[in-house]
């Protein structure tokens, strides 16, 4: 949700602690570098192609590379229940044969969906990947999915919950009021819409994407535990991420918190944390399958593991609070009459503006979208992944 606009959160996180601890890494051969961020939670790198513009080369027919055998527009199958070990041998994509390696991982027809949903919206991104292998199956304004560097908003509760779950801290049903104010460090922060929800349940304050809620929970983890949960259980703050042969990428970042405002922020996907669609996708895929798997455009790519996976009872609750935040709360609107879908819509604001973020799922897919200057995720981003999803079979 919006954060309050008289905290002015974007304009006031220290965001220098990202940038130095960044450019003091060395950039890998066929990645971009990241010491071109520009300062500010709405900062895209600003090397050539990086912007929310057509990289030059949008992905309009990169499909025809996919290997013999891609699945067009035939409905992709629902994915297994949860697991919190990985499965025993490799799952089979949907787009091609595994054992053709150096082939494209786009699916045809889930490309060309992608490109119709995004349109003529040159402020738009998509990205979309198959949760049981990580197989980027579309890419659309390719470069800023995958390079961005923005504040994920409410999207990254996805995270942030994961690890209150994993705890014990909470769970979907724990009576956690959503005030419509609450107060850090001297600082006054309220809903969007001065919402509140005095008998809500932990599930409640994610469907409905409740700040006060979330921030209210800040004390209950430590300074840098959801730096460290996130690379332990995402893949997250890696900077490993290679996912084609002269692709660059941002793997995504999640500081230490340094002070209890920064603590706040991150709560609800702001202060210093910087993501793109393709560090979201992946989020929403390792969430509901419990498992990482780096993403990949080419397959035989050598790729950032993580060993351990997410309990099953986290990630059936966040599956089970996706769906309701696309049945019956922020996305709701968005996604009536189509069944299957979980969602999380989030909405990042950039001093006086805003930028629109959501990511779902459906079946296999895990899809996210990011639109620069979108007013809010179920309005600007939400109708994109709605048509992309209509593609993909629940």
């Amino acid at each position: 949700m919006k954060s309050c606009k008289s905290w002015n959160i974007c304009n006031s996180w220290n965001i220098w602690n990202f940038r130095n601890a960044w450019n003091s890494r060395k950039a890998r051969a066929g990645r971009i570098g990241v010491g071109g961020v520009a300062l500010g939670l709405a900062a895209v790198l600003t090397t050539t192609g990086c912007g929310l513009t057509s990289d030059g080369s949008p992905d309009t027919g990169a499909a025809t590379g996919a290997a013999p055998g891609s699945a067009a527009a035939t409905p992709m199958p629902s994915p297994p229940q949860p697991a919190a070990t990985a499965p025993t041998a490799p799952a089979t994509s949907a787009s091609a044969p595994p054992s053709r390696t150096g082939a494209s991982t786009l699916v045809p027809g889930l490309q060309a969906a992608a490109e119709r949903a995004v349109g003529g919206n040159a402020a738009a991104s998509l990205i979309a990947l198959d949760m049981r292998n990580g197989e980027i199956v579309s890419t659309v304004h390719r470069q800023a999915g995958m390079s961005g560097a923005v504040a994920p908003g409410s999207t990254f509760k996805i995270v942030t919950s994961a690890l209150l779950l994993h705890r014990g801290i909470v769970t979907a049903s724990t009576k956690l009021p959503c005030p419509k104010y609450t107060t850090v460090n001297g600082q006054s922060i309220h809903n969007v819409g001065l919402m509140e929800m005095p008998g809500a349940t932990f599930r409640d304050d994610f469907a409905h994407s409740c700040n006060t809620a979330f921030i209210n929970l800040r004390d209950r983890i430590k300074d840098d535990e959801l730096s460290a949960f996130s690379t332990r259980y995402f893949g997250l703050n890696s900077d490993a991420w290679k996912v084609a042969p002269g692709q660059g990428s941002v793997d995504g970042v999640v500081p230490p918190a340094h002070d209890p405002n920064e603590k706040a922020a991150q709560m609800m996907g702001q202060g210093g944390l910087v993501m793109n669609p393709l560090t979201m996708a992946s989020v929403v895929a390792a969430a509901i399958t419990g498992k990482f798997r780096q993403p990949v455009l080419e397959r035989g790519m050598p790729v950032y593991t993580r060993s351990e996976a997410l309990p099953t009872n986290v990630t059936r609750t966040i599956r089970d609070m996706m769906v309701a935040c696309a049945t019956t709360g922020s996305a709701a609107s968005v996604f009536k009459g189509m069944p299957g879908v979980g969602a999380k819509t989030g909405t990042a604001e950039v001093g006086d503006g805003t930028n629109g973020w959501m990511v779902a799922f459906r079946g296999n897919i895990a899809v996210a979208v990011y639109v620069e200057g979108g007013d809010s995720g179920s309005g600007a981003a939400g109708p994109i992944v709605r048509e992309y999803l209509s593609a993909v079979a629940p």
